[in-house]
């Protein structure tokens, strides 16, 4: 099967359009590991205000190399593209505006991994380490209807954190996995429990803001009971005990709830969606 995406962050890229270069293309990778494929090639569109502004022509260019440094770590060439210029509206240029399509392969049919949670009582596991990462994220947008800060990005952890949950559903030890991105962690996981009746119940050791953390690198996916014991000994066997933490289960009645160290939050899925 073929695997297909397109990603791109504006607001990362304004605030540090090398970093926010870097996290387009690695969410797009995110985003085709995360359906069970190996991440291949991209095609980029570029789209940027007026480059005679020494700004954004600094954004273009230091974009361009965030793009080129992290295809070649995660070995997926730029195959083709397009640049549209000139870009803006009343108040100026746009954001500059980087879209990644990425395409990869998987393999064999029965290692396509799905989004939503499909079955109760599997074990589900948060991959990568969480931060205070709001610089250019939603809820940053939403309080202060603007977007201030630094960027945090490990590419060395991204690529590390990809190859785990590949190799791991080679092995069959994954039923879901899904990349986190806009939203954070609580989103992440609702989003796999929309349009189920499958709900979560979880207990992180992060605050309640970081719920919401953008940190990169995230995966959330789901394991078998039976598989549990598999699965954590590849985690050892990789060295990723202090990255891969089991944050609870999938329950029944559509219902879900969250314990962070300062709060315990129950949700109704169906008055969410």
């Amino acid at each position: 099967a073929v695997a297909l995406t397109a990603d791109g962050n504006s607001r990362y890229v304004y605030l540090d359009p090398y970093k926010g270069g870097q996290i387009a293309v690695s969410e797009s990778a995110r985003n085709i590991v995360a359906s069970g494929g190996l991440p291949l090639a991209v095609t980029d569109c570029l789209n940027f205000g007026n480059i005679n502004d020494p700004e954004v022509f600094y954004e273009l260019q230091e974009s361009s190399k965030g793009i080129s440094d992290a295809c070649k770590l995660l070995n997926t060439p730029v195959i083709s593209g397009n640049v549209s210029l000139n870009n803006a509206n009343p108040s100026g240029s746009i954001y500059p505006t980087p879209i990644l399509g990425m395409v990869g392969l998987i393999e064999k049919t029965a290692q396509i991994l799905t989004q939503k949670f499909n079955a109760v009582g599997d074990m589900i596991y948060l991959i990568g380490e969480t931060g205070d990462d709001y610089s250019g994220s939603v809820i940053q947008k939403l309080q202060n209807e603007r977007i201030f800060g630094t960027i945090n990005f490990d590419s060395q952890a991204e690529k590390e954190n990809q190859n785990f949950v590949f190799q791991a559903n080679k092995k069959e030890l994954l039923e879901t996995a899904h990349d986190l991105s806009e939203g954070g962690l609580l989103i992440g996981l609702l989003q796999k429990a929309f349009g189920t009746k499958i709900g979560f119940d979880v207990e992180v050791n992060l605050t309640d803001a970081q719920l919401f953390s953008e940190t990169q690198s995230r995966f959330v996916v789901t394991v078998h009971k039976e598989q549990q014991a598999k699965f954590e000994a590849f985690v050892h066997e990789m060295n990723l005990n202090t990255r891969v933490i089991a944050i609870g289960k999938t329950t029944g009645g559509g219902t879900s709830s969250i314990k962070t160290l300062e709060s315990t939050t129950e949700l109704n899925q169906i008055e969410l969606e």
